[in-house]
């Protein structure tokens, strides 16, 4: 009897249990390395019965199990053949309808397995690597007008901050930006962010969209260089390096013009807006593609609070699906607008980093998704929060539905296209209407906007970061400093946020979303070279 016949059989004859049937999945899984059996209908009429299964879905660890199932499937997709089979075609199929059933256990291993296929981008070379601490010089010169000139700027129409960046309009019609080094930062960083503008000068000259990038303006000791004198005076709650390191480079004048801005001379257009989301996915999906992932678009994080004491700092870990914390406020300034992406040191290599690339493109399809939400919250930025009488602010009215779901379905199209160098098809829904609509009502009312400072997140604390914690956050300073740290935990209005603090996200579906986003691209990218298109 051929083997998968032999493993099969227990499960085909008569419905086991949960442990007996996870025991027989991991067996069969485990033996595809080591037979040659090619007969596999046994397999997939144990993979579909064990994902039909309701009995299943209820068990404790059903991610688990849907997992095993979900491996096995993906070891037939992966076995060698100069062309695509029929086997791994069923395969692939039957991940991709696991992926989009409503259960989150089996709907998540599954999306998991096939975003984590392997792509040839993954044997692509490492290339740029870090800026050794000891190449930082000591005395590097000083961005003056004598500096300056000597790189052909002649003229600078005074100095204006832009958060941490010192800005100011050129003779020739750019923009100059010095971008300051922050307090207890890595002057490596800074510098590197430079060394990314030189290399993808010449790697976005052959993109057909639109990508402005920043010239830098080295010398011959390398990239950072000592801010002018206006640096002396950063804005409030804006704490600089002490030797005031910085990086200086030329941009086009809309450098800064982000896609949610709330002045009506600076608003965009739904045209307008609709072209920027999608130019900017599809330019993070085509750099993804190249191996290179842009790892910060918006801060994500599930927690600041207690970010300085847990491993990941708070971070997101959309998988997780845990509550998100301060998304309204995360895309106030994103690390893209009018002219493509910017914030380069938030970049790093992803090759053969299969569930990191899986994940990024995820947080990438959340964070523009997060941006197109925020841009209707931006017609009125002052309702937000609670009314007089206490209850949620409801902003519902901002949004207009049918452009809401133009720009998402633009979004993922534009990111799909970027990453496999094909089209999504046409006929082919991104997500469910139904998801449009549960956006619109948890980002269009104000229901959590709670924080919690706890007692022990209070103790890591010096009194005076204590007190600027709660100034931060809205408490006058006079206020913040007679607080008693470490007392009780102190509830903080800090929201919108998207569930209540340390629970669950209130719009899941955003999450299932991203899930099978990522999954639909790597996927759609493993076909194409499989086939040989890309």
């Amino acid at each position: 009897m051929p083997l998968f016949e032999q493993l099969t059989q227990p499960l085909l004859t008569a419905r086991q249990d949960f442990s007996a049937a996870f025991m027989i999945i991991n067996q069969i899984k485990a033996a595809f390395p080591k037979t040659l059996d090619t007969h596999l209908e046994p397999v997939f009429m144990v993979c579909e019965q064990l994902m039909a299964d309701p009995g299943y879905r209820r068990q404790k660890q059903a991610y688990f199990f849907y997992r095993s199932v979900a491996q096995t499937l993906q070891r037939v997709v992966l076995q060698p053949h100069a062309e695509e089979s029929p086997d791994q075609r069923r395969a692939l199929q039957l991940l991709n309808t696991g992926m989009l059933q409503p259960h989150e256990a089996l709907r998540r291993a599954m999306a998991e397995i096939l975003g984590s296929l392997p792509l040839a981008i993954d044997r692509a070379p490492q290339g740029l690597d870090p800026i050794a601490e000891d190449a930082i010089p000591e005395s590097p010169p000083r961005c003056d007008a004598r500096w300056l000139a000597d790189r052909g700027i002649q003229r600078i129409n005074g100095w204006a901050w832009q958060g941490r960046s010192l800005r100011a309009a050129t003779h020739t019609g750019e923009m100059l930006v010095v971008k300051c080094l922050r307090k207890d930062e890595n002057p490596a960083r800074l510098a590197r962010e430079a060394v990314w503008m030189d290399f993808l000068k010449t790697a976005a000259a052959s993109y057909d969209r639109k990508f402005v990038i920043p010239r830098s303006l080295p010398h011959d000791q390398g990239y950072l260089v000592k801010a002018p004198a206006a640096s002396r005076r950063p804005p409030a709650g804006t704490d600089l390096h002490p030797r005031r390191y910085a990086i200086a480079f030329t941009v086009s004048p809309d450098y800064f013009h982000y896609p949610n801005e709330a002045r009506p001379e600076r608003r965009l257009d739904a045209c307008q807006i609709g072209e920027v989301l999608g130019r900017n996915a599809w330019l993070l999906g085509r750099l993804m593609a190249e191996g290179i992932a842009h790892t910060a678009l918006i801060p994500l994080f599930h927690n600041r609070a207690q970010g300085h004491r847990r491993e990941d700092g708070g971070r997101y870990r959309w998988p997780h699906a845990g509550r998100l914390d301060r998304w309204l406020a995360s895309c106030r300034y994103p690390n893209f607008g009018v002219s493509g992406l910017r914030d380069f040191e938030h970049f790093e290599r992803v090759a053969g980093r299969l569930r990191f690339r899986y994940e990024i493109i995820g947080s990438h399809l959340i964070s523009l998704v997060l941006v197109a939400g925020s841009y209707f919250r931006q017609q009125r930025p002052d309702r937000v929060g609670f009314d007089a009488s206490g209850h949620p602010v409801d902003v519902r009215d901002l949004f207009d539905r049918d452009l809401f779901k133009a720009m998402i379905r633009d979004i993922f199209r534009s990111y799909y296209e970027g990453f496999t160098d094909d089209t999504w098809c046409v006929h082919q829904p991104v997500m469910p209407d139904t998801t449009v609509d549960r956006m619109i009502e948890e980002m269009g009312v104000d229901r959590h906007m709670e924080e919690v400072l706890r007692v022990a997140d209070q103790g890591a604390m010096d009194q005076a970061t204590f007190a600027a914690f709660l100034e931060a956050r809205g408490i006058p300073r006079d206020e913040a400093l007679q607080i008693p740290k470490g007392r009780e935990d102190i509830p903080l209005m800090t929201g919108p946020h998207l569930g209540g603090f340390n629970q669950a996200i209130s719009l899941p579906e955003l999450i299932a979303f991203a899930a099978t986003g990522s999954a639909r691209c790597v996927m759609g990218r493993f076909r194409r070279e499989r086939e040989g298109l890309i």
